[in-house]
């Protein structure tokens, strides 16, 4: 094992050099591990390095594979490094690869990469790494990745354990895939900032949730993630609650407490939103600084996508602050559209926040099974009765 990890930090070291900005994505089921590496500021006109790793977790199979794709590009120049898949080979228009969805060769559509391992046992990992010459005007780059073990049954059957099992986004052999989007800049950034305040040193941070059942709360990942303790606070009273399941990508996390409560809030169901739709966020942010009591503010909905065009994500107007972050974004019927994550600390853009989109956090709950509620909500309500009815279900999260 030791050795195994002084091996990946020397290829790591020898693909990224002295760069301590590394970023790891994270994809994690019960049968199969999968891990991309890439540095975390990628500056136009460079080479972008990823290395790809995935794990069996389940049992011998009788093959499988690791692959990403890059809807963007039809070609792209590659090189590969320290593989050990049994094959690593790229595709492009007009290349023809088969599609175990579809059982039949399909042309490809754009450029891609597979690992392939035969005969892959169970709690092996295996790993390529691959430099790309990227086009110099793209300012991001998508990425959709899936892994795939294949157990035969018969001559005329496979069985196939895949991940992510559903997602929002297919690839072109029609397999549902995780989407990672990495920004390109033309030269290193000021980073988002964080959306939770620190005190005592950032030994005790503090942000927003919500439930959406009698006992489950829904946050951002990065507001309970690293908590040794977690605490919720409500009507003056503190509770403990644990963390139940967390999704790194997405930044979204589940918490729960024993402390039943009647309240909760539901996530609009069957209107679209729309660019200048009215929103409200409410939470608690900046700690004690502006008092204990939740806080509101209101605005629109600017853009329905976020950063470098991330569909996952919602830019609003509604002005957040630390604190914030886990806190719901609901519409003027009191639904929730979004969960608030993040503003942009940059100096030329001027109130630029931005929220997660319900449905990113509906699938999140679907792939664990949690039960939430949805509402189809006709009627237009005052924001100070939406206040009222939607304050007993939001909590402050203490993280120690």
């Amino acid at each position: 094992m030791v050795r195994k990890i002084v091996l990946l930090l020397a290829l790591i070291c020898f693909l990224f050099g002295n760069n301590k900005n590394i970023k790891i994505y994270e994809i994690k089921s019960d049968n199969i591990d999968i891990t991309i590496m890439h540095p975390e500021y990628i500056i136009r006109g460079n080479k972008i390095k990823l290395a790809g790793i995935m794990k069996n977790k389940y049992r011998n199979a009788l093959m499988g594979g690791l692959t990403i794709s890059f809807p963007q590009f039809r070609h792209a120049k590659v090189r590969y490094s320290h593989n050990t898949f049994d094959t690593v080979k790229s595709y492009g228009p007009p290349d023809k690869i088969y599609s175990g969805i579809y059982r039949r060769i399909v042309r490809s559509k754009y450029f891609m990469i597979e690992g392939w391992e035969n005969r892959w046992k169970k709690k092996h990992k295996k790993i390529f790494f691959v430099e790309l010459d990227i086009p110099k005007k793209v300012d991001h780059i998508i990425i959709d990745i899936r892994g795939i073990l294949i157990f035969k049954k018969n001559k005329k059957h496979r069985i196939e354990v895949r991940l992510p099992v559903k997602s929002q986004y297919i690839d072109q052999q029609g397999y549902a895939v995780r989407r990672l989007i990495i920004p390109v800049y033309q030269k290193k950034p000021k980073s988002l900032s964080p959306t939770v305040p620190s005190e005592k040193k950032k030994v005790i941070t503090t942000g927003t949730g919500f439930y959406i059942n009698s006992t489950d709360i829904l946050t951002n990942n990065h507001v309970v993630g690293t908590c040794k303790k977690i605490s919720v606070i409500q009507n003056g009273n503190r509770y403990p609650a644990t963390l139940k399941f967390r999704d790194k990508a997405n930044d979204l996390a589940l918490i729960s407490t024993k402390n039943a409560n009647k309240k909760y809030l539901k996530f609009r169901l069957g209107k679209r939103l729309r660019i200048g739709e009215n929103i409200i966020a409410m939470g608690y942010p900046l700690g004690i600084l502006l008092g204990t009591g939740i806080k509101l503010t209101t605005g629109n909905i600017s853009a329905r996508t976020g950063l470098f065009n991330d569909a996952t994500k919602l830019q609003l107007t509604a002005p957040i602050q630390p604190g914030n972050s886990g806190g719901p974004l609901l519409d003027i019927y009191g639904d929730v559209v979004g969960i608030i994550y993040a503003k942009l600390n940059d100096p030329t853009a001027q109130n630029v926040n931005l929220a997660i989109k319900a449905n990113i956090a509906k699938m999140f709950l679907d792939v664990h099974d949690v039960e939430y509620f949805e509402d189809h909500n006709k009627t237009k309500k005052e924001v100070v009765d939406i206040a009222d009815q939607a304050e007993r279900s939001i909590v402050q999260i203490r993280c120690e």
